[in-house]
């Protein structure tokens, strides 16, 4: 896995919350968002799985393979590419947030 790319940020917030956080409850609380929104993703490609019965590789396999264009398939492969994405992307946002070191 390659190394993230570290920024420091600097947020304002008033000082009765700064008094009571520290960066590293910042950093539980975006991985938790990231979780959350990578778990989103996940039961939206599950939901495609129940609906066709096989997983995205083998549906895309079968839609792009498939003699006869099916245009609701195509619009199913399109909108599950996307679930499957953005799935990807949170679960790297997540894990890297994991790594995050304080």
């Amino acid at each position: 896995m390659q190394e993230a790319t570290l920024s420091e940020v600097t947020i304002k917030v008033p000082a009765n919350v700064a008094d009571m956080i520290t960066t590293g409850e910042i950093i539980i609380l975006l991985t938790d968002k990231a979780l959350s929104r990578a778990e989103y993703y996940r039961s939206k490609c599950s939901e495609m799985e129940q609906r066709h019965g096989i997983g995205y590789t083998d549906f895309k396999k079968k839609v792009e393979e498939a003699e006869r264009e099916v245009f609701s398939d195509w619009d199913d492969l399109l909108v599950w590419e996307g679930y499957h994405l953005g799935y990807k992307e949170w679960m790297n946002k997540y894990e890297e947030l994991r790594n995050c070191t304080v």
